[in-house]
């Protein structure tokens, strides 16, 4: 067994938030923690190596602390029931989560949609702290009139239904549009782009 194999990979159900995760490192014993796993990835500079090398360089772990104090924000929107939610939003995040659904959605699912959710609809004083940056387009770009874009995404792993929560945000925007015409942060307009396969 490599050290980057345990005997017992699934800690978790896919339909409840982890409870506990594996902690591997290279060259290190992985260790069962409990908890959920900071939310971080591994930078590695494309020209450190190649391919050929026998030794793997991982790369420097980079902390992502906006996906951290997003999540610590939505849990505690989540437990006081969402505060600030548009009724249609509360009917929406209830029959996603009911008991008894023929197929209960992924907790990931769930998280994903719930995620831009709060941060269109929760109360400031959750949203307190978090700005989501800007794509700015180049000088000569915002010189001919380009406006910065801003983008909320969701990073989800093959086969944890991308679509599914897709679907989830399409009708959550265009229900909520249905139900107010007047409120300017909903649209009944949905644009898909899908690469060819």
């Amino acid at each position: 067994m490599s050290n980057f194999e345990v005997s017992d990979p699934i800690l978790n159900s896919p339909f409840e938030e982890p409870q506990a995760h594996w902690w591997i490192l290279p060259g290190e014993t992985p260790v069962q923690r409990p908890g959920r796993r900071f939310a971080h990835y591994f930078y590695r500079d494309p020209r450190s190596g190649t391919k050929d090398s026998a030794e793997v360089d991982t790369g420097t772990m980079i902390e992502m602390k906006l996906v951290s104090r997003i999540r610590e924000r939505l849990a505690a929107w989540r437990t006081a029931g969402y505060p600030g939610a548009s009724r249609t939003t509360l009917e929406l995040l209830a029959y996603w989560s009911r008991e008894g659904r023929g197929q209960p959605l992924f907790f990931a699912q769930r998280e994903a949609a719930e995620t831009v959710v709060f941060l269109f609809e929760a109360r400031a004083d959750f949203r307190q702290g978090i700005t989501v940056p800007r794509d700015e387009p180049s000088e000569e770009k915002k010189a001919e009139g380009y406006a910065g874009f801003l983008r909320y995404a969701c990073k989800m792993a093959t086969g944890s239904g991308k679509s599914t929560v897709m679907a989830m945000l399409a009708a959550w925007s265009i229900l909520n549009k249905h139900a107010n015409r007047s409120d300017a942060r909903f649209s009944d307009v949905v644009l898909i782009v899908c690469p060819p396969t």
